[in-house]
C-alpha cells in the first residue's frame, strides 16, 4: 500500500511542475499514468489495521489538496463510503475489523473527541453536534445532529466553506481566528449567544485538533452544545 501511494504522489508532483509550467504533453502523459497508479490505490484490500489506515488517510489528504475541485471532492466522498462499507460494515471475520470499531466504554465522548482522533462511527452517535474542519476553513465530516441544524445531509456538506454558513463577519471576527488557534494545535472551550425566533440561546463550542494516526494534524474538531437557553420578553 504505501509503496502505491508513494508512487501516487511522485506522479502528483509531477502533474502539478506540468501544470504550472504548462507542459500540455507531458499533462496527457502523466494523466494517462497516474489513473492506473490512484484506482490501484482505491480498490487494494487492505491485509491489516496499518494498511488500512494508509488507505484512509491518502484519502483525506487527496481530498484537502482539492477542495477547491468540486467534482474531486465528490469523488473521495465516494471512495470514503466504499472503504467505510468495506472496512466497517462487512467484517472479515478474523478480527481485522476489531481495529476499526468504535471502543464500548463508558462515556463515549472521554478518549476520543478530546484527544483528538477521528472515529466517525463514535461522532455519528453522539448526540451533540459535532463537525470537523479542514485548515482551509471547509467541512472534512459533520454528524447527522449538526447537519440537520443546517438543513443538509451530512455528505453535502463535505468540501463547502465554512462561511457560508456562519456568514462572512462572525467568520472573520470569531471563527476563523479560534479556528487558526486550533489548527496550531491549541484546544479552546468558550461560548457565545445567538438569536433564534424569540430565543436567545447561548451555545458552548469546543475545538480540539483532529491528529492522523501519525500524530499530524489535519483539522479541528468542533463540539457545539446548547448549553442554556431563555424566553425574551414580549411586550403585549
Amino acid at each position: 500500500m504505501k509503496a502505491l501511494i508513494d508512487l501516487f504522489w511522485f506522479k502528483y508532483s509531477q502533474l502539478q511542475y506540468a501544470v504550472k509550467s504548462g507542459d500540455d504533453l507531458l499533462i496527457n502523459i502523466l494523466d494517462r499514468e497516474i489513473e492506473p497508479v490512484l484506482q490501484a490505490i482505491y480498490h487494494e484490500e487492505a491485509r491489516d489495521s496499518v494498511d488500512a489506515r494508509l488507505q484512509f488517510q491518502f484519502v483525506l489528504d487527496l481530498l484537502q489538496k482539492e477542495a477547491a475541485d468540486v467534482s474531486s471532492v465528490l469523488r473521495q466522498r465516494d471512495v470514503l463510503q466504499t472503504l467505510a462499507d468495506r472496512y466497517l460494515q462487512a467484517g472479515s471475520g478474523d478480527g481485522f475489523e476489531k481495529s476499526f470499531a468504535p471502543r464500548t466504554s463508558g462515556s463515549l465522548r472521554k478518549g476520543r473527541v478530546d484527544e483528538g482522533f477521528l472515529n466517525e462511527a463514535i461522532l455519528d452517535c453522539m448526540p451533540d453536534r459535532i463537525a470537523v474542519i479542514t485548515p482551509d476553513y471547509r467541512y472534512l465530516y459533520t454528524n447527522s445532529v449538526n447537519a440537520a441544524q443546517l438543513d443538509a445531509r451530512p455528505m453535502d456538506l463535505v468540501g463547502r466553506h465554512i462561511v457560508e454558513f456562519v456568514g462572512i463577519q462572525r467568520f472573520e471576527q470569531r471563527v476563523k481566528p479560534n479556528l487558526d488557534r486550533c489548527f496550531a494545535g491549541e484546544r479552546l472551550d468558550y461560548t457565545y449567544a445567538k438569536e433564534l425566533e424569540s430565543r436567545t440561546i447561548v451555545v458552548r463550542c469546543r475545538m480540539t485538533p483532529c491528529m492522523s494516526s501519525t500524530g499530524k494534524i489535519i483539522g479541528a474538531i468542533l463540539l457545539l452544545q446548547e448549553i442554556a437557553d431563555r424566553l425574551r420578553s414580549v411586550a403585549a
